[in-house]
């Protein structure tokens, strides 16, 4: 094990989704811990509210917490030889811990245990018995399973037999009688995410889950695969036949609608969803994150009052029969049966016709963009003004997170979060809403950030409130965290800023003295903060190069091929936005040789003046 200051490099933002500002200085309050060892197959637990973090790894489960620096290991080694019916290699048989959750009093560990799955109950750090553990952890690590624990009822997408189970099955493993979904209602089905939800009555309790699934329409222009939502009635008893005793008799599912109403472009593929809670249930959102083929990406958000209305209103797609009493996908009181028609109905015509749309009035994405995001986290945080606001964590595919806030005046690329150097992939993104902290997990290490980087902005007012960062604002001189100080500037709605910070026009300040020795090659670098900002550099109060900020470019360089007398003088990079200007750098560059002799040296060799005396000729000539 080993603690220390994270690695994490923070490139603070501006306006739209698009872009982000562009700095490097060191997150402060970044911690992390690297794991003994690297793991093939992390998987990570948190609980809310804490400063500790479980990580499951292949026969270890590795505890570790930021603020009191303790730390454990505990051993889960496969007990006998393992039972894989046919080993593909030597990884399956080890014990790859898959599952490591909050259980009742205690913490739930499953693992492959080399195609034995098996599940342990731990309280404070104590083994319990073993028992086995088929449905909940897979026999081998495996990309397409989904595990929900609900208080004592865990949901599973994971099958129970080396033998069969092919097809996919969403299944009830614990709590209440075990129910399977039938093999002819998903194609193939990729699952994505599982929740929850409570109704005002419990046998209205309701779970969600999102998948993707291969489109049943094989025409060259449909898309390959379709992003669905199912809902299942927690209640669901299973049928009354000896054919669906075990079967849920409520599944329905619906498509999700994410394209752009402009481009007409259709983004297809989810890849992560996240569940914002309201207390009305129906307020209750779900942020999906899509891609499409060309690798872009689009955050879609829809609530659960929209979805519900979905599976109540519409119809079966491709049935025209009469509606039974019971109508397909209703939840029936606490201890009844859904009755045999309506679950035939239901299990030959699953999908309704309706489609789930966005919850926006054009029906349009919250955002989209040319990155390639696979993760998405929203945190709900309180400003200075006492509104709240979202504020959305996506992590992309080069081991980077951006962070993007929803304003008045549309979505807002703020920051960009380098949180593993070599750009290693995030294996893991936690949000603990309380604290206001993240917990970004690789194969080798997790990295806690806190989410109010406000020492990353240059430390003046326009920069901090230029930013329109909702966990910072300038008060007393300095760019701070609400969470410490509720009285901070801060510029998060339509209102113009202009006035609220002091005249941010150039001062003629000291320059960085630089000496170039003539005929050399120099490059000039200004860091591009913004690219919603104009960057000019300026020769001696002459305007020399503008940058394209359009470009997802670092720099705005001006380079120099060969250094003469012309070129020597004051050089200012200036970068305007929003009616605030600010250097950002500002160089005296001088000739080497002159300056050496107008400061004289003490000792200098006969070889040294002969070399100097030979620069200075050449010099004069090429003036």
């Amino acid at each position: 094990m080993r603690r220390c200051c994270s690695e994490v490099q923070a490139l603070p933002g501006s306006r739209g989704a698009q872009w982000s500002r562009k700095e490097t200085p060191r997150v402060s309050g970044a911690k992390e811990y690297v794991f003994p060892r690297s793991e093939k197959y992390p998987v990570f637990y948190h609980n809310e509210n804490s400063s500790a973090i479980y990580i499951g790894g292949e026969g270890k489960l590795y505890y570790y917490d930021f603020a009191t620096y303790e730390n454990h290991t505990e051993d889960f080694p496969v007990k006998n030889e393992g039972q894989c019916m046919m080993p593909g290699s030597l990884e399956d048989n080890k014990n790859y811990l898959t599952l490591v959750e909050k259980y009742g009093d205690g913490m739930l560990v499953c693992g492959t245990g080399a195609c034995a799955p098996t599940c342990w109950n731990l309280t404070q750090r104590k083994e319990r018995t073993s028992w086995d553990g088929r449905g909940i952890a897979p026999f081998t690590p495996d990309s397409n399973t989904l595990v929900v624990v609900d208080g004592h009822d865990i949901y599973s997408t994971i099958k129970k037999s080396q033998q069969n189970g092919k097809i996919p099955r969403f299944r009830r493993v614990r709590g209440g009688g075990e129910l399977y979904t039938s093999d002819t209602v998903m194609q193939n089905p990729q699952f994505v995410k599982a929740t929850t939800l409570r109704h005002e009555e419990p046998h209205q309790d309701k779970i969600y889950y999102f998948f993707r699934e291969d489109n049943p329409d094989k025409s060259p222009e449909a898309p390959r695969n379709i992003s669905r939502v199912a809902q299942l009635c927690k209640e669901d008893k299973g049928g009354t036949s000896s054919l669906s005793a075990s079967k849920w008799t409520t599944f329905l599912k619906a498509s999700l609608i994410c394209v752009d109403p402009v481009t007409k472009g259709n983004f297809n593929w989810l890849q992560d969803v996240f569940f914002v809670p309201a207390s009305n249930w129906r307020h209750s959102k779900v942020y999906g994150l899509f891609t499409n083929t060309w690798g872009s990406s689009a955050v879609c958000v829809y609530s659960f009052g929209d979805i519900d209305n979905v599976f109540r209103t519409s119809r079966l797609k491709g049935y025209n029969g009469p509606n039974p009493e019971i109508k397909p996908g209703q939840c029936v009181s606490s201890g009844q049966h859904t009755p045999s028609e309506t679950f035939k109905i239901a299990d030959s015509h699953p999908e309704v016709e309706d489609r789930v749309e966005p919850l926006s009035p054009t029906k349009s994405p919250l955002f989209h963009n040319k990155h390639r995001y696979q993760k998405i986290g929203v945190h709900e945080v309180s400003a200075g003004d006492g509104r709240r606001y979202n504020v959305l964590y996506l992590a992309t595919d080069k081991g980077s997170i951006h962070k993007i806030v929803e304003l008045p005046d549309g979505v807002q690329n703020i920051m960009e979060l380098q949180v593993f150097p070599k750009k290693d992939p995030i294996q893991s993104m936690i949000l603990d809403h309380k604290r206001a902290v993240l917990y970004i997990g690789s194969t080798d290490k997790v990295v806690e950030i806190p989410m109010d980087m406000c020492r990353v902005y240059r430390n003046n007012c326009d920069s901090c409130l230029l930013a329109r960062d909702p966990y910072c604002g300038w008060f007393n001189g300095s760019c701070q965290s609400v969470y410490l100080n509720r009285e901070v500037r801060q510029n998060l709605n339509l209102e113009p800023w202009q006035g609220k910070c002091q005249n941010g026009d150039i001062k003629e300040d000291d320059f960085q003295t630089i000496t170039v020795v003539p005929f050399s090659r120099y490059y000039l670098n200004c860091p591009i903060e913004s690219h919603y900002a104009t960057y000019n550099w300026y020769h001696n109060n002459s305007l020399i190069k503008t940058c394209n900020t359009t470009h997802p470019q670092q720099d705005c360089f001006h380079f120099i091929q060969n250094v003469s007398h012309i070129h020597y003088g004051r050089y200012v990079c200036v970068s305007e936005e929003d009616g605030f200007r600010q250097a950002l750098v500002k160089e005296h560059l001088v000739n080497q040789l002159r300056f050496m002799s107008q400061k004289g040296q003490a000792t200098v060799t006969f070889g040294s003046w002969l070399q100097l005396l030979l620069m200075v000729v050449l010099v004069e000539l090429f003036h």
